[in-house]
């Protein structure tokens, strides 16, 4: 029988999320995997999903551009539905808006403790010292889905902890530029381009 020693674990997952799935979410996504390979940071699985996603549909133009000025890849990326298996699979959830955060909660209690909007997973992983990992409790997996003992999980579960130290305002959410003018989609896109530099740091400094 084959030894299962030294083997690759699975690769933590990423999802994003917002609307449509064809704007914001997506483009996080691209910036997040790029930013993670320029790193060198392995081992990592992102995708994007809307709460009512425009399923099929292309990336928007000004996003997609948006990607590629960045360092991203847009090419292929079309609309995609959220459903309990993306959900399920995500070792971290990020939203754009404080809505769509609770509105993912309320539609998948068990993520509670991995979703996030962009601003507030930032903010709150930026106040936690680097610590030697310890193993999740049991309690934690109940609520994590798969790999709830990994080093991201762990992270997760660090940051929910000190949730309340990510004070939110209305202007932390990233706003839907959908029909917009590009001068918006730029001010969007520059801001999830920075959080999506936070993030990739954050998980490279605690990893």
């Amino acid at each position: 029988m084959p030894s299962n020693a030294g083997a690759q674990p699975p690769p933590s997952s990423i999802l994003t999320v917002c609307t449509g799935n064809i704007c914001r979410s997506p483009l996080a996504e691209q910036l997040i995997r790029a930013r993670l390979a320029k790193a060198g940071i392995g081992n990592f699985s992102v995708a994007s999903a809307g709460l009512h996603a425009a399923a099929g549909a292309p990336m928007e133009p000004l996003p997609a551009d948006l990607s590629r000025e960045y360092g991203g890849n847009p090419d292929g990326s079309v609309g995609e539905q959220i459903t309990d298996e993306s959900v399920a699979a995500a070792n971290l959830v990020l939203t754009m808006t404080r809505k769509q955060r609770d509105e993912l909660v309320k539609r998948f209690p068990g993520a509670a403790q991995r979703t996030f909007t962009m601003a507030e997973f930032v903010r709150a992983a930026q106040t936690l010292p680097v610590t030697t990992s310890q193993p999740a409790a049991p309690s934690w997996a109940a609520v994590t889905g798969s790999g709830a003992d990994s080093a991201v999980a762990r992270l997760v579960r660090r940051t929910a902890a000190v949730r309340s130290a990510a004070v939110l305002v209305v202007a932390d959410d990233i706003p839907d530029p959908i029909n917009a003018t590009e001068a918006v989609h730029r001010e969007v896109g520059h801001r999830i381009a920075g959080y999506c530099d936070d993030v990739v740091a954050i998980l490279g400094k605690h990893l």
